[in-house]
């Protein structure tokens, strides 16, 4: 029998009862107890049930890195399988739910995260750059949990300004933080912990789950530094890869200075984040000049460049080194994670992610770092586990942005969505179900910080964007590293017509206004 209804029979039958008996000793007050004592049982029925269903409501567990490719998870079955090795993070695929077309709407730390927290774009939630603070209007996702019943923790890296909302305790630090011996600022005071930010920061996530309300549900956030540059790891993973070559990308040493994208060209006149040159006049050098002299064990590899290329070669060997010692970490950190759970037989009952903020430029097109609106950039690793609802080994298509995560888990816990999330709901498909005939084509994307300004959409074939009055067009169908823009060409004059229309739709239905659109002027 339902839970629910066999607790209505129980009450109810008891509630009669003790009815009866007073009545017959007390038939002077039975005109007061035939009011009182409906009420108290509809009250007492509504108490027991809530309490069911909060104890029938999943815990939630959401890991999220910090600038954490895609690629460079091994589920994705990239070049980087055999070098990123992944098995904790793949195991939530294995066992419920990988996406491939999940990608954020705004490319950079501090923004997508609010989009993640609040289910709004950035000219909504108020977050369009680095530090920003949440609009005071803005939902919050853990405010939702937190009124629903839920014990809820949020531990490490915060990156936004502004009151922390709907956390019973919160343990962040400060900006970017630090790899090691991290200080901490909460709400319990601040306060400094010796070591490893990844193991810090899961430390601390697993004495909290052991001394939870175990008669609540709980929503941790444990949200990682690693891999952000500079890419700092934990002394055991030093030897990781030695004297191994990781393969490299097929753009890595595109002459992104002469390319015919004025993204491109911008990207690298304005900033810093090239292999071996940048332009910026207050950090003129490259990834190679910048981490030349870093000290053991994560120096340059010996070598003795005889040009540019041979720089951007050791450069690339140096940061993916680094890079992927950090994603060691945190595999193995979230797999503590997903140990306790097995521990405390909370497999079935805890929905667990693990994601990142953006993708990151793994040395394609001769850049790392983030920002622009390619595919190595804005899309990122998504694996979802939950055994009572999801099939072991699914996997998702659909265009999935990190504005969707917010109402995503409420709908999965049957809550109710705030009215003012703009994010859509893909718990459906969580279950199987086949993408709605109403789910977007094609995504919005904004960037208003450091670097060209610009903003456009992307479909499942096409990336089309505008820096102020110039248009681009990308073709990842027919070119699939995004080499080359094709908005001249006649042959694209009708899709590029599509794409506008496109883009107006999202703008009108994300509310972004002109006055929010990025300019560079």
């Amino acid at each position: 029998m339902d839970p629910l209804k066999r607790n209505h029979e129980i009450v109810g039958a008891g509630l009669s009862r003790n009815y009866s008996v007073r009545l017959r000793k007390h038939r002077g007050i039975e005109p007061l107890l035939r009011k009182i004592v409906p009420i108290v049982a509809a009250f007492t029925i509504w108490l027991l049930n809530s309490e069911v269903i909060l104890a029938q409501r999943p815990n939630i567990v959401f890991v999220l890195g910090d600038d954490h490719a895609w690629e460079a998870v091994s589920a994705y079955g990239t070049y980087l399988k055999d070098y990123a090795k992944t098995p904790a993070i793949d195991s939530l695929g294995e066992e419920g739910m990988r996406f491939d077309n999940f990608v954020c709407a705004n490319s950079i730390c501090s923004p997508s995260r609010a989009s993640f927290i609040t289910g709004q774009y950035s000219h909504i939630n108020g977050v369009k750059g680095l530090n920003g603070t949440i609009n005071d209007s803005s939902p919050w996702l853990s405010e939702e949990f937190q009124k629903a019943g839920y014990e809820t923790l949020l531990v490490g890296k915060w990156h936004l300004q502004g009151d922390i909302r709907g956390f019973d305790k919160h343990m962040t630090v400060k900006g970017q933080g630090r790899y090691f011996n991290p200080t901490f600022n909460g709400s319990e005071g601040t306060w400094k912990r010796t070591g490893y930010s990844t193991d810090i920061y899961t430390d601390i996530a697993l004495e909290w789950l052991e001394k939870r309300d175990e008669s609540k549900p709980f929503y941790l956030a444990l949200q990682f530094k690693a891999p952000h540059h500079d890419f700092g790891h934990a002394p055991r993973y030093d030897s990781l890869l030695a004297n191994i070559t990781v393969p490299e990308p097929p753009t890595l040493y595109e002459d992104t200075h002469n390319s015919n994208s004025k993204l491109k060209r911008m990207f690298m006149e304005q900033t810093k984040f090239h292999m071996t040159r940048g332009f910026n006049r207050d950090q003129p050098e490259g990834y190679y000049d910048r981490h030349i002299n870093d000290s053991e064990p994560n120096h340059m590899w010996d070598h003795d460049p005889k040009d540019d290329k041979d720089k951007i070669r050791v450069a690339y060997q140096h940061m993916m080194h680094k890079y992927i010692r950090c994603i060691q970490g945190n595999d193995d950190n979230l797999k503590r994670v997903l140990d306790f759970l097995d521990s405390e037989n909370l497999v079935d009952e805890t929905i667990v992610i693990y994601t990142s903020d953006q993708g990151y430029w793994l040395g394609q097109h001769g850049m790392y770092d983030k920002r622009l609106i390619f595919e190595t950039s804005i899309r990122m690793p998504f694996l979802i586990r939950y055994p009572k609802l999801i099939k072991p080994g699914s996997v998702n298509q659909s265009i999935c942005l990190n504005v969707d995560l917010a109402p995503t888990l409420l709908d999965t816990v049957g809550l109710e969505k705030p009215r003012t999330m703009q994010g859509h709901s893909f718990a459906g498909m969580l279950t199987g179900e086949p993408e709605p005939a109403t789910w977007r084509k094609s995504s919005l994307y904004t960037y208003w910080s450091a670097g060209p300004k610009h903003y456009g959409i992307r479909t499942n074939r096409y990336t089309y964007f505008k820096i102020d009055e110039h248009i681009e067009l990308f073709d990842r169908l027919r070119d699939p590293e995004q080499l080359n823009d094709l908005s001249s060409l006649p042959e694209y004059k009708f899709a590029l017509a599509d794409l506008e229309k496109k883009l107006q739709n999202q703008i009108q239905e994300t509310a972004l206004t002109k006055s929010h659109w990025p300019s560079n002027n």
